[in-house]
């Protein structure tokens, strides 16, 4: 079994239960994705999953 510290030494991505998602864009949607999650400190997945939730919510209402 691998412990967390030897985890986080490692190149791989821990197991995740979430689905994956693909959507094509355009190069410039891509970069302009990228610079937005860099500023707040997330990957671009972890920002369009806030984004897609937020307006998920907002369609709710």
């Amino acid at each position: 079994m691998i412990s967390a510290s030897q985890f986080l030494l490692s190149d791989e991505m821990p197991p995740t239960k979430k689905e994956k998602v693909t959507f094509t864009c355009t190069a410039e949607t891509k970069q302009a994705l990228e610079a937005w999650a860099e500023r707040e400190g997330r990957t671009v997945s972890n920002l369009v999953e806030r984004l897609v939730l937020a307006a998920l919510a907002n369609q709710e209402k």
